[in-house]
This record gives C-alpha cells, structure tokens and sequence, in this order.
C-alpha cells in the first residue's frame, strides 16, 4: 500500500510540474491581444537558453542599490552604483566603467568613478581620485574572469534558475515574457548562497560561501526576467535580496536590488587596452 502511495504522490507532483511549465503566459493590463502568444513557459525557456548560444557580445546597465545595517545600532551603509559594461564572450573581454555614491561610508557624496579592461593583456583599472591606471595581478584577473562568467552572461542566469521553473509565474505584454520567481526559503537557501557568494566574492576572507552564509537568513528575494518576444534573449534581469547573516553572536541586515538591461547583442567585434593605457599603466604586486 506505501509503496502505491508512494507512487502516485511521485506521479501527481511530475503533473503538477509538467502542467506548471505547459501553462501559456498570463497578459498583462493593456496588452493586445494580437500580440499574445500561446507559447508555454517551457518553451520560451528552451528558446531563450537556445537564442543565448549564439550570444558573442553585448553592452549592459546594471542599477544597483545596496543598504547595510546592524540591527539594534545606529548604523547604516548605503551605496548606488550604475554600471556600464561591453563584454566579448570568447575570447571574455570586458570594459567597465562604475559610478558609485554612497551614505556612511564615503567620505564624500560625489561620485566615485572606476574604469577598468579586462582582456588578453591583463586586468587594467583606472582610480579617478589618483589619475593613475593600474595592472593587477593575474590572479585578479582570473578571479574576474570567472565571476563575468557566472554573474554577468544572461544565458548562464538562466540554466542556473532551471531547476525552479515549475516555480516562476509567467505572463506576456506586447513585446516581452516576464517570468518572476520569488525564491525565499529553505528549498532556494543552497541556490541562493551560491549566488550571493558570487555577487559579494570580497566578504569571505578566506570562508568558503559554505562558511561565510551558514547562518544566513535570506528574505523577500525576487527575481524578475523579460524576455524578448521576437529574439528570445533576456532584454532584463531585476533581482531584489535580503539577507540577514549573524557572526559571532552579532547580526547585520543587508539588503541589495539590482536591474540589469541588456542590449545591442553582437554588436562588438573587439575591445582592446588602448595604447596610452598600456604605456601608463602601474603594475602591482600579489
């Protein structure tokens, strides 16, 4: 009798999964009706992780916005930045300009400015306060070289959030698909450290993620993708987080949004160092 328990539990999840990804988009207020589709979920995706293969370059904006807190003390870290970045796949070639403002932590309320190239000839940045370009070391670059692989290439996004596809709701407007998960609890913790480590490389010190997000609380977590209609390639990827993390006894609240848009795919043959660049660059030790 368990045993025919056992199974029809198991077939009725794998339906409830199967009819989840064949439902077609819900359209949103104000969409026509003659621009609807009747494409399912699991379609779209497949299109979308299939349209990103053929992915060789593309320009984003990231707008990302970040608060810190210690509960119970008067303390608070806030900083926006807005990221313009071209990016080459293959070989990976980035450049990177980065504004960033910030409340409680910088001493100014201007806007801190930091350019940076990513390519063959090394990982060069550019520190507006100092009028200096600078080399880093190689094993900067290759730490780089894996979080742009990880973190900024859409079609990567995307495979990691297959295993929750069942779990996204799925409607359409004119132009794009918007699949939105909301992906608090304990069924998304192990994918969600893996992404955080990834956004926040610099707080392990040492930890790996396991250690450093053990006790990790995450919260009102959102992700939101639209979808072109016509291309199937991402057009947008918002991400909103909270994450509470306790250390020694002591807690702090951080809470974090992004909104990447992404545009002009395969627009970009090269990006190079300019040579004014190579020459004055200061190269830096390990």
């Amino acid at each position: 009798m368990r045993k025919k328990w056992t199974i029809g539990l198991t077939s009725a999840s794998l339906a409830l999964v199967l009819a989840a990804c064949s439902d077609t988009a819900d359209p949103v207020d104000g969409t026509d009706e003659n621009e609807s589709s009747d494409l399912t979920l699991e379609e779209v995706y497949e299109k979308s992780v299939q349209a990103g293969e053929d992915i060789s370059s593309m320009e984003a904006v990231i707008q990302m916005n970040q608060n810190l807190t210690i509960p119970g003390e008067e303390m608070e870290m806030k900083t926006n930045s807005t990221i313009d970045m071209d990016m080459v796949l293959e070989p990976l070639a980035l450049y990177q300009k980065v504004e960033t403002t910030g409340e409680g932590m910088m001493e100014s309320e201007e806007a801190m400015t930091v350019e940076s190239y990513l390519t063959e000839d090394g990982f060069y940045m550019y520190d507006a306060a100092s009028e200096q370009w600078t080399k880093l070391p190689k094993e900067m670059s290759d730490e780089i070289i894996q979080l742009s692989n990880s973190q900024n290439q859409p079609n990567e996004q995307l495979k990691a959030l297959e295993p929750f596809m069942e779990d996204f709701s799925f409607e359409q407007d004119d132009s794009s698909y918007i699949l939105t998960l909301n992906a608090s609890g304990e069924k998304f913790s192990e994918f969600l450290i893996e992404q955080a480590s990834e956004t926040m490389p610099d707080l392990g010190m040492g930890m790996s993620a396991e250690e450093l997000f053990k006790d990790t609380q995450f919260e009102d977590v959102m992700y939101e993708i639209e979808i072109d209609k016509e291309t199937f390639l991402p057009s947008r990827l918002d991400m909103d987080m909270t994450m509470i993390m306790t250390m020694q006894g002591e807690s702090l609240e951080i809470e974090q949004q992004s909104e990447t848009v992404y545009e002009n795919f395969n627009t970009i043959d090269e990006i190079t160092v300019p040579q004014e660049v190579l020459d004055s660059a200061v190269e830096t030790q390990g």
